[in-house]
């Protein structure tokens, strides 16, 4: 693994975690459930954010190889668990992609005045969002001080439309026309039907992703200390977008009038015609598309790291874990994940509308992303249970809590992801769709797992190398 370049620092893990984590629909989706959702932002933060920073945090420390959360519940909980932990955090991705792509092509439409139209066009939506995912993966092979690059702009993306319908709505308000009014009582979630509850499991979901820059520890300069710094600055931040975001988007639209995957783009449209600018919310598009592009480009840079080290570890063919000799990153690894990735892309719109698309997909991903966090939070406990003596009694008290916590906190949301977004669903169809589509992804990573097993060499354990 030495012959990874490790050309990345404090500045572009902080850019990677904001535009790996912050999704701007998460915003609208938060919004369309109305001035409650800032209370359950809150919640999620404190039951499973800040309990994520915490394991992550300390178990890069222990641990700080390329791999991230496959090599430490390998090297925590054996072989098997860590190429499940592994092949879930990848598989995920074969349903997150699209719908990431989905949305931020849905937004590009209002970049150019007079096209919003386009926006509900499965051709252009297909175009565009293809044209994204093999932007993202181009800069990507290329190398980490190019491909980094794709993610520090977006991260700018992410910032700029937050910034532009905050001070937006800032006039609104002390104009007096703001669209909701916010008081102690409405920020309070005032029923927990399916939809409340599906969608504090959503939220969950849209709060993670700290650990994705560990998976690249190897390219990272002084990783321990590197990813710490970050999670504390970059953690932040995100907070505040999500907060922001929530409640400037609310100030220009009615919940009920919210679309689920442009409806930041839509406040900001309103809320300039209110106040006489104009422009304000094609260049938001453009922002908005610039952070598509830089998320993109994260996820595929990390979860292809996950099958650069499973090619290592000859659970995937060894060609995944080649490094290209001029750029030294795992191209074929790359290349492979946008093929997929791409044939994924393409069946999600065969035979349902755009937003039934975007929903299906949503669910499909959050149970097999949690799955690898729940390796984590186990592996939090375990490994600072051990290290109880060498950092004090309150130190441990603080840290097992908080991943226990993070732990049950994410058995809870994969369990509440099993209820139907609506009441009126059909409550045995949706958790036979979600749960056995889920256990049907898990059931392929266990059948390449052991058939692995069984092509090695006759020692029990595919061959294996140490990480740096």
């Amino acid at each position: 693994m030495t012959d990874l370049l490790r050309a990345l620092k404090v500045r572009d893990i902080i850019l990677f975690n904001v535009v790996a984590i912050v999704g701007i629909r998460w915003i609208s989706i938060a919004a369309s459930t109305g001035p409650s959702s800032i209370s359950l932002w809150i919640i999620a933060l404190v039951l499973f954010f800040l309990p994520q920073a915490v394991a992550v945090i300390y178990l890069n420390k222990k641990h700080p190889v390329e791999g991230g959360v496959y090599e430490w519940a390998k090297l925590e909980f054996g072989d098997f668990h860590g190429f499940v932990a592994g092949w879930c955090y990848w598989a995920n991705n074969l349903v997150y992609y699209p719908s990431l792509l989905i949305s931020v092509a849905a937004i590009a439409a209002f970049i150019i005045p007079g096209t919003t139209g386009l926006a509900s066009d499965k051709m252009f939506i297909a175009i565009v969002s293809l044209a994204i995912l093999w932007i993202a993966i181009g800069f990507n092979v290329v190398g980490v001080k190019i491909g980094k690059w794709v993610q520090n702009v977006g991260a700018v993306g992410s910032f700029g439309p937050i910034l532009i319908i905050a001070v937006l709505a800032g006039i609104i308000v002390h104009l007096g026309k703001s669209e909701t009014h916010f008081t102690l009582l409405n920020i309070l979630p005032t029923k927990f039907d399916y939809g409340t509850i599906s969608f504090w499991s959503s939220m969950c979901f849209a709060l993670a992703g700290l650990e994705l820059a560990a998976v690249m520890s190897g390219e990272i300069v002084d990783a321990g200390r590197t990813i710490q710094k970050a999670t504390y600055i970059s953690g932040v931040a995100i907070v505040l977008v999500y907060l922001v975001g929530t409640v400037s988007l609310l100030v220009g639209l009615a919940p009920k009038d919210v679309n689920l995957v442009t409806g930041l783009v839509q406040s900001i449209h309103v809320l300039e015609m209110k106040t006489g600018l104009g422009y304000l919310s094609n260049l938001s598009a453009f922002l908005i598309t610039l952070g598509g592009i830089g998320g993109a480009g994260a996820w595929l840079a990390g979860s292809a790291r996950i099958l650069f080290v499973t090619g290592i570890d000859n659970y995937f063919p060894k060609s995944f874990g080649q490094i290209h000799p001029k750029w030294k990153t795992p191209h074929v690894a790359l290349i492979f994940e946008g093929v997929i990735a791409t044939l994924f892309l393409l069946m999600s719109f065969i035979g349902a509308t755009m937003e039934e698309a975007y929903l299906v997909l949503i669910d499909a991903t959050i149970i097999v992303y949690f799955i690898p966090y729940i390796y984590i939070f186990l592996a939090g406990v375990r490994i600072f249970a051990r290290d109880a003596s060498a950092v004090g009694r309150r130190t441990t008290v603080f840290r097992v809590t908080a991943s226990a916590v993070g732990g049950i906190t994410t058995i809870a949301a994969i369990i509440l992801t099993l209820f139907p977004p609506e009441a009126g669903g059909n409550p045995l169809l949706f958790l036979a769709k979600t749960l056995g589509g889920s256990l049907a992804f898990v059931a392929v990573g266990v059948v390449i797992f052991w058939n692995a097993k069984r092509k090695d060499n006759g020692d029990g354990k595919p061959q294996t190398e140490g990480r740096t």
